[in-house]
């Protein structure tokens, strides 16, 4: 989907926190927050948020030197978000539906966002603690009956301290109720908080998924950036399973060179306006969208 003047400023201040994070340097932030003024002058704002936001944070990483500026902060959402791991599994094994519980959790662990300009740990535990609860748009039962029928499923996961919630899920999937294989991508490089293979490694993730990355430094799923290899995954998976707008304002809406899957189940928050309204929800919301 096209980028809006509010991707705009929300990319903005993006810039100057990524810069922020990365640098106590001031000329560092004005020379970042002036390049990234020059590309949106120069390139317009059609492209999709998550294209704009790819070249924005490679800027500042350009800038200030630093491959990884939320990489502290990435640990830090790891470690607090599996503190909480048993209380994850008895939410899940106790709920009159574990999986539907399961599905809640991983939705609302999509909080965890550093694109956010309001994420905060006291919002953070008020999603989590209301995720069963919550509003939920879209079947349940019908992502139920996709995974039952898939043979092999892709999980294409988005943050740091997300993917705990995920890794839940995936760990339900492996029971007796669907014996599923699940292989689970991260993103190739580091970009804002996004969860990298070494992150899901810290938390276990690989003791009980396959693992591989996307092979790319690009916000969500960008096929320009993705590996040959990932490509090969994406492509032969039953069902891929995608967290987060970023993996839905890439993969479903058309951009270049983009790869078909079988059927693909979309599971993320509606954290933005513009795309609570795309998905016929509330701000807030979590959402099931089946493609």
């Amino acid at each position: 989907m096209a980028s809006t003047l509010d991707c705009v400023i929300c990319l903005m201040r993006q810039s100057l926190e990524a810069a922020r994070f990365a640098t106590k340097n001031e000329e560092m932030h004005a020379q970042i927050l002036e390049r990234v003024m020059k590309l949106f002058i120069e390139r317009g704002v059609t492209a999709s948020p998550p294209i704009i936001g790819t070249v924005v944070h490679r800027v500042v990483r350009e800038i200030t030197g630093d491959d990884d500026p939320y990489a502290a902060e990435k640990r830090r959402f790891n470690r607090d978000a599996y503190a909480r791991w048993d209380d994850i599994q008895r939410s899940i094994k106790t709920a009159r539906d574990p999986f539907e519980a399961a599905v809640r959790l991983a939705i609302a662990g999509n909080s965890i966002d550093f694109a956010l300009e309001s994420i905060n740990e006291e919002k953070i535990n008020a999603a989590i603690a209301n995720a069963l609860d919550a509003p939920l748009r879209g079947s349940i039962d019908a992502l139920r009956d996709a995974i039952l029928a898939a043979n092999s499923i892709l999980y294409l996961t988005d943050n740091a301290g997300e993917i705990v919630y995920d890794k839940a899920f995936v760990e339900l999937l492996a029971a007796p109720q669907f014996e599923k294989s699940v292989t689970v991508a991260t993103r190739g490089a580091p970009i804002i908080n996004d969860a990298l293979r070494s992150d899901a490694e810290e938390i276990g993730f690989d003791k009980i998924a396959r693992l591989v990355d996307n092979g790319g430094d690009g916000l969500g799923t960008i096929f320009e950036l993705t590996s040959e290899e990932f490509n090969r995954e994406f492509l032969a998976a039953d069902l891929v399973i995608a967290k987060g707008l970023a993996n839905y304002e890439t993969l479903a809406f058309p951009q270049k060179n983009a790869l078909e899957p079988k059927k693909i189940a979309f599971l993320f928050k509606a954290k933005c306006p513009f795309i609570a309204r795309e998905a016929g929800a509330d701000l807030g919301d979590l959402i099931i969208k089946m493609a």
